[in-house]
C-alpha cells in the first residue's frame, strides 16, 4: 500500500471518533445530552470507520486487482462491482457484531427479537452507505496512483531533460575542439622560436581550457565567473594571435558572479565575433563582454566593431 497500514486504522478510529463527537455536541447545543446514547451516535460510527482502516489493505487489492476507467471492458467493471459488493456486506455484517458485542457483554444490551429485527432492518440501508464509502476508498487509491505515475514522468523529464543538456554541452566541447586547438598549436609553433615567452603564456592559457573542455564532471549550469574565466584563457591565446589588432573589454557587474549560466555559453559568441567579424581585416578590432542586472535577470552581451551583415535580421537565424 501506498500508506503504511497502521496509519490507515489511526485515521480510521480518529475519523471514527471525530463522527461520534459531532453528535455529542449536537446534543448538547440542543441541551438535550441526557437522550445521547452511546452505543448509537458514538460506538456505531467510530466502529464503523475503524473497521474500513481495517479493511483498507482489502480494497487496495481489489483496486489493484480490478482497476476501472472509462475505457475499461464489461467484465472488469463488473468483477470491481461485485468485489465492491461482498466486501461492503462484509463490512456492515461484521460492524454489527463489533458495535453490539461489548454492549451485550456488559450487559447494556440484550438480543432479543426486537433488537435483531432492527438490525435486519437497518442492513440494505447501511449497506447502500458502505458500498458508498468503499468507492470512495478506491478512488482515493486511483489518485494516489495516478498522482505517484504523474511525478515519476516529471521525473523522468526532468532527467531526460538533463541528459539533453549533457548532450549538447558534449557536442559543444567536441565542436570546440578541432579548429581552436590547430590554430593555437600553429600559432605555439611560430612563436616558440622567436618569442618563447608568448608561447609559453599560450601554453598554460590552452592547458586552462583543455581542463574544463574535457572536465567530463562539468556541470551543464555554472557560475558566471568561471564562464568568463574560461572564455578570458580563450580570448587571452586569441589576442596573442592577433597581437596589437585585438582589444578585449569587460564590463561586468561583481554582484551577479555568483549566478547560474550554461556552460560555454560565451565561447562560441566570442569566437564568431572574431571569425566572421575581423578575423579577415586588417583594422584594429574591439570585442565587448557585458554581464549586467536588469530587474530580476541576469543580461550577457557580446558585441564587436567588425564587418557586420549584410542580410536582414530575418534571415540572419537562417544562416548559422
Amino acid at each position: 500500500m501506498p500508506i503504511p497500514y497502521w496509519l490507515c486504522i489511526v485515521l480510521g478510529g480518529a475519523l471514527g471518533i471525530i463522527l461520534g463527537t459531532r453528535f455529542y455536541w449536537v446534543f448538547l447545543l440542543e441541551g438535550n445530552v441526557e437522550s445521547f446514547l452511546w452505543d448509537r451516535y458514538f460506538a456505531a460510527p467510530f466502529v464503523n470507520q475503524l473497521l474500513w482502516g481495517i479493511l483498507t489493505p482489502v480494497v487496495y487489492y481489489f483496486y489493484t486487482k480490478y482497476p476501472v476507467s472509462k475505457s475499461s471492458p464489461f467484465n472488469l467493471w463488473t468483477k470491481a462491482i461485485l468485489a465492491s459488493i461482498a466486501i461492503s456486506l462484509f463490512h456492515e455484517v461484521i460492524s454489527y457484531f463489533l458495535w453490539w458485542g461489548p454492549f451485550a457483554l456488559f450487559g447494556d444490551l440484550k438480543l432479543e427479537k426486537e433488537f435483531l429485527n432492527n438490525i435486519l432492518f437497518s442492513i440494505p440501508a447501511g449497506f447502500i452507505s458502505q458500498m458508498v464509502e468503499y468507492w470512495v476508498l478506491y478512488l482515493i487509491f486511483a489518485g494516489w496512483d495516478y498522482a505517484l505515475k504523474f511525478w515519476d514522468k516529471e521525473v523522468e523529464l526532468v532527467k531526460t531533460e538533463s541528459q539533453l543538456n549533457a548532450a549538447k554541452l558534449s557536442a559543444l566541447r567536441l565542436q570546440l575542439q578541432p579548429h581552436f586547438l590547430f590554430n593555437t598549436l600553429n600559432t605555439i609553433s611560430s612563436l616558440s622560436e622567436d618569442k618563447p615567452k608568448d608561447a609559453q603564456r599560450i601554453i598554460s592559457k590552452l592547458g586552462n581550457m583543455l581542463r574544463g573542455i574535457l572536465n567530463k564532471d562539468q556541470e551543464s549550469m555554472i557560475p558566471l565567473w568561471q564562464e568568463i574565466e574560461f572564455v578570458k584563457n580563450y580570448l587571452d591565446i586569441e589576442e596573442v594571435r592577433f597581437q596589437d589588432r585585438l582589444t578585449i573589454d569587460y564590463e561586468l557587474d561583481n554582484s551577479i558572479e555568483n549566478g547560474l549560466v550554461p556552460s560555454f555559453i560565451l565561447q562560441p559568441l566570442v569566437e564568431n565575433a572574431i571569425k566572421h567579424g575581423f578575423s579577415k581585416s586588417v583594422t584594429h578590432g574591439v570585442i565587448t563582454i557585458r554581464a549586467f542586472r536588469e530587474e530580476d535577470y541576469m543580461v550577457l552581451e557580446v558585441t564587436d566593431n567588425g564587418a557586420g551583415t549584410s542580410l536582414a535580421p530575418s534571415e540572419i537565424e537562417h544562416h548559422g
